[in-house]
């Protein structure tokens, strides 16, 4: 979990850094579908963690 964050992060960094040099919107939309999967994937993450806390026996 940890990597798939880092990896999150610098993909972000260099999505804005490519926006900021080209100033093409294009990189703009591909970081907020970054932002909106990776938080999609941060609630099932949790949702799991949830569920193994209820049912570990």
């Amino acid at each position: 979990m940890r990597l798939t964050f880092v990896l999150l992060v610098i993909a972000a960094m260099v999505l804005l850094g490519l926006y900021l040099l080209f100033d093409d919107q294009k990189y703009l939309q591909y970081f907020k579908k970054l932002i909106k999967y990776s938080f999609y994937l941060a609630m099932v993450a949790a949702v799991l963690f949830v569920l193994r806390r209820i049912f570990y026996v």
